[in-house]
């Protein structure tokens, strides 16, 4: 049998032994808390582009709301331009494309830079139309 001395050591061995495990597992653990939480991030914010509401303590799906999608508002001005047939303001525009007047006064500065669309002395905008000449190979004058 040991003695109490060698009881108490071994007994001192054992609790040094676990507290070391303990450390190695509170380190683990922190470790592991801050992989949960990047992923929780993550996933939080692919469910706001899927449109679905998130707070910390309930998830709630927003009902008959589809994920937001970027519209291509260049081609959209243009093509209401282009069917509308006739120089509009920006607000006009904006209200007939559902945007913002000043985004829109934006792209449409851009679209002119690319000389897609005019501004005209009314301030009015209107699409750029080319026109293609087709020849046959003869000179144009002014008697054909």
């Amino acid at each position: 049998m040991s003695t109490p001395a060698e009881k108490a050591a071994a007994y001192l061995t054992r609790l040094e032994a676990d507290r070391r495990a303990a450390l190695a597992v509170s380190e683990a653990k922190a470790e592991e808390a801050k992989l949960i939480k990047a992923r929780m991030e993550g996933f939080e914010e692919a469910l706001e582009i899927l449109g679905v509401q998130t707070s910390l303590s309930v998830i709630e799906v927003v009902p008959n709301k589809a994920p937001p999608r970027r519209r291509n508002i260049p081609q959209l001005i243009l093509h209401e331009l282009s069917f509308s047939g006739k120089a509009m303001a920006k607000e006009q525009i904006a209200r007939s494309i559902d945007y913002l007047p000043w985004q829109t006064e934006r792209a449409l500065r851009r679209l002119e830079s690319f000389e897609k669309t005019v501004q005209n002395m009314a301030g009015r905008w209107e699409v750029v139309t080319s026109t293609v000449a087709q020849t046959n190979g003869h000179a144009v004058t002014a008697t054909n």
